[in-house]
């Protein structure tokens, strides 16, 4: 009997502890690449910056002591990479800053640096949930190591919050629709960007202020 009881009582303090501390939640960010045009390329070689800052971003959210997280590294890696190819004549990766500059044969050194991720959640299965990601880029003339441009791209999108049964397509389609938005609008910054477009072949490109 009095195992009985000391059983009872130690699953209760695991259960208060566990109410106390709150749970964590592991959300997959898993995305399918957008389809974008590869007409329209600079002609320029870019060696492409995938660093620790990008491949290890995750965005937490915290409600009533339980807390989600969303490790969106690998899905930023994948989205530059996509970017940067269907945007750009060549593309070489580097893990580092240092090592982009140290490649001889490129025009530009491109950085794509998270800054942030925030959501906004309903209460109800019918409400609207808000995602935003924004994402910095920086390109520096590799001979001069200026940066000739400076861009930021901010990713929204919205998707029906779900039920307990349909959370989960509804997040893979928020996520989607959240990447969709990110690439499209990096695309077409890249593309038709006046410092990138003469940036080819002249080491001696003006440098962007930040």
């Amino acid at each position: 009997m009095k195992l009985k009881q000391l059983l009872v009582r130690s699953l209760a303090g695991v259960c208060l502890l566990a109410l106390a501390t709150g749970c964590t939640h592991m959300m997959p960010v898993a995305v399918q690449p957008t389809a974008l045009t590869g007409d329209n390329k600079l002609p320029l070689h870019a060696v492409l910056v995938l660093n620790k800052e990008l491949t290890d971003f995750k965005h937490e959210y915290h409600m009533e002591g339980d807390t989600w997280v969303y490790p969106f590294g690998p899905a930023l890696q994948d989205y530059a990479r996509q970017v940067a190819g269907a945007s750009l004549r060549q593309v070489d990766e580097a893990g580092s800053t240092d090592a982009a500059l140290a490649n001889p044969n490129a025009d530009i050194v491109l950085i794509p640096r998270p800054v942030k991720a925030d959501q906004s959640l309903g209460v109800m299965a019918w409400s609207k949930v808000n995602f935003t990601l924004v994402v910095e880029w920086t390109a520096l003339d590799r001979a001069s190591k200026n940066t000739i441009w400076l861009k930021t791209i901010t990713a929204d999108a919205t998707e029906t919050e779900g039920n307990l049964f349909s959370g989960k397509a509804h997040e893979k389609i928020l996520m989607q629709k959240l990447f969709d938005d990110l690439s499209i609008k990096t695309h077409d910054a890249l593309v038709n960007s006046p410092e990138l477009r003469g940036s080819a072949g002249n080491p001696s490109a003006p440098t962007v202020g930040r």
